[in-house]
């Protein structure tokens, strides 16, 4: 009775339970990566967590990457938490979702130790393919030029430019906020945010140099199925978010723990 009024009052049930966490410990060659993480509270397949991840290794990142849309990546782990109404009445009542993956990214486009250029990249990377020769916004432009040539209005250069504009702002991939520095855990990470004014679903990005080509990027996907919701959940969204991010901590991996790749294979096995 006490968790359902609490959650009447908040207006919602799961997200991340901070009281229900796993700490996780990664090894990224000689540097030992340890994080909180709550478990999911999505139902899903057990699967087997990596913990050792050669991240400098070019032939490694080749076999083991994904790519989606201009993201090429190694993955490490996700978790996923949903958020649901107090009490449910439909099957498909949920609010929304936050997710959170680890992922390791390379590149020789740039010296990603340099920050400036990092913030430069991670933005150009997102213009890069949404304008390519098969990008959304290049269809865009050809849908609204090919519609106001049919017309039987005249239609100046700058009108049509302004209708791409809004159209892409609408239903393609609008330019992003430029990316920016901050520090957590005497960390230097670069942010960005993919996000849209007619959307509030968004993903939040943290990069984090690890060598002259190669970092970590953590995804937060704020997912939202119902927007008038949204409101209800967002902040303990974005604190969870913060929390975990704030948890993160890099450092060489000490010499008397050799035994940490064994020790971890037993706690995620």
């Amino acid at each position: 009775m006490v968790k359902l009024l609490k959650a009447f009052i908040r207006g919602f049930i799961g997200g991340p339970n901070f009281d229900n966490c796993v700490h996780h410990r990664l090894i990224l060659e000689d540097k030992l990566l340890t994080l909180d993480v709550p478990d999911s509270n999505v139902a899903a397949v057990p699967s087997t967590i990596d913990v050792s991840f050669p991240y400098n290794s070019e032939s490694w990142f080749e076999h083991n990457k994904k790519i989606y849309l201009y993201h090429e990546y190694v993955h490490m782990l996700t978790e996923n938490w949903m958020y649901l109404p107090p009490v449910s009445y439909l099957l498909s009542s949920e609010y929304g979702m936050l997710s959170c993956q680890l992922r390791i990214k390379q590149t020789n486009k740039i010296k990603v130790l340099d920050i400036d250029q990092l913030k430069h990249f991670v933005i150009d990377e997102y213009d890069r393919f949404h304008w390519g020769h098969e990008g959304r916004n290049v269809s865009i432009t050809k849908e609204v030029k090919a519609r106001r040539a049919k017309s039987s209005v005249d239609w100046t250069e700058a009108e049509i430019n302004e209708e791409i504009k809004e159209y892409i702002k609408l239903h393609g991939y609008p330019p992003l906020p430029p990316a920016k520095e901050i520090v957590l855990n005497q960390l230097t990470w670069v942010f960005y945010q993919e996000i849209r004014d007619n959307d509030r679903s968004h993903q939040d990005y943290y990069c984090l140099p690890l060598s002259e080509h190669t970092f970590l990027e953590v995804k937060f996907n704020h997912r939202v199925d119902r927007s008038d919701k949204h409101k209800k959940w967002s902040e303990h969204a974005l604190a969870s978010q913060q929390r975990i991010m704030e948890s993160i901590k890099l450092s060489d991996i000490p010499t008397e723990h050799d035994n940490l790749i064994t020790d971890n294979d037993e706690k995620h096995g």
